[in-house]
């Protein structure tokens, strides 16, 4: 076996001096932003492909449609986790690293969805906000709710479309969509991936055998 073949282990390089604290946040930041704004885009580009099909398919169909996209674009963050793990951890890395560098990943991915939004809503879904107060009112008389019942969800439903006309209003909204999704994705990548130092060193036997 070459010094070429070495492996990494623990973080460090056989070959020369490990990798230090600053280099490894260097990375991260590098990583956290490459493969958040790779998640993101895939979000973006795929709302703004589905969102004009959504007036024409149930409401519930297009929701869930909508959140399976979200669970798609976020494994690419998967991939960056491991990556980061893999390529500047030496093979491990805590659950807490782990959820953080995820957890910006999906902050970044989300934002790029609220930033999406926002185009759509300046272009293509001007009516949003009305034609949505419009479908509250139409399920609030449709209940079977009368007199001051169904005064008071109609006036909730006018306050709302009042209040969406805020840009910070409406793109507050809007992150809720898929952060919790995205925290969820977080959680679950960095539970898959942590992998203690002693986990990714090579046995005994493979060492002799080098």
């Amino acid at each position: 076996m070459t010094r070429g073949d070495w492996p990494i282990v623990q973080g460090e390089d056989i070959r020369g001096a490990p990798k230090s604290p600053v280099h490894r946040r260097v990375t991260m930041k590098k990583d956290v932003w490459k493969y958040g704004l790779l998640s993101g885009l895939a979000l973006a580009i795929l709302v703004a492909v589905t969102v004009p099909f959504e007036h024409h398919t149930n409401a519930r169909w297009a929701m869930a449609f909508s959140y399976t996209i979200m669970v798609l674009s976020f494994l690419i963050v998967f991939v960056g986790v491991k990556h980061y793990r893999d390529t500047e951890c030496g093979g491990s890395i805590t659950f807490a690293r782990a959820l953080v560098v995820g957890g910006l990943m999906m902050l970044i991915s989300c934002v790029c969805y609220v930033a999406m939004w926002e185009v759509l809503m300046a272009t293509v879904e001007k009516n949003f906000a009305h034609e949505y107060t419009a479908g509250m009112v139409k399920r609030a008389q449709k209940s079977g709710l009368q007199g001051a019942a169904l005064e008071a969800k109609i006036a909730e439903a006018r306050k709302f479309e009042a209040m969406y006309s805020n840009p910070l209003y409406n793109a507050a909204v809007t992150l809720l969509e898929p952060l919790p999704v995205g925290m969820v994705m977080a959680l679950v990548t960095a539970g898959v991936l942590r992998r203690k130092p002693e986990d990714s060193m090579p046995s005994a036997a493979s060492a002799e055998a080098l």
